[in-house]
């Protein structure tokens, strides 16, 4: 199973769009993609970039040196169902955003049609204890 094919069959609305395939292959061509994988088997696949302070996050812009991260998806289960292996997962994805982008001032993320911004290192130390 490829990190398309996971974020499909977990059925979030980006992979509805008829765009998706593009939209998700411009990401995977700049390194934008993390894969947390349990073994061989994929178990969770998040999408991020970097942003400048007051860049909106409009779909194709990234600034490799950008202030901020924004998260644009992230999938640890493709029941939708919470478990031991998901949150395994969401802190794996995490470590690989840190290790891609390194320290930034904000990241930022968009749930329910809400932009929610927080610190970047009080968010990673909270979201790794």
């Amino acid at each position: 199973m490829t990190p398309m094919d996971y974020i499909e069959l977990s059925g979030v609305p980006e992979s509805k769009w008829p765009t998706f395939k593009e939209w998700f292959g411009w990401h995977e061509k700049l390194d934008l993609v993390g894969v947390a994988k349990d073994g061989d088997t994929i178990a969770g696949v998040a999408i991020a970039r970097c942003l400048n302070d007051g860049q909106d996050p409009v779909h194709y812009k990234h600034t490799e040196d950008g202030d901020n991260v924004f998260v644009d998806l992230t999938v640890t289960s493709t029941d939708g169902i919470s478990n031991a292996l998901s949150r395994k997962a969401l802190k794996c994805l995490l470590s690989i955003l840190w290790d891609r982008f390194g320290p930034r001032r904000r990241i930022m993320f968009k749930r329910n049609g809400a932009y929610k911004e927080y610190d970047y290192l009080k968010f990673m130390t909270k979201a790794m204890a």
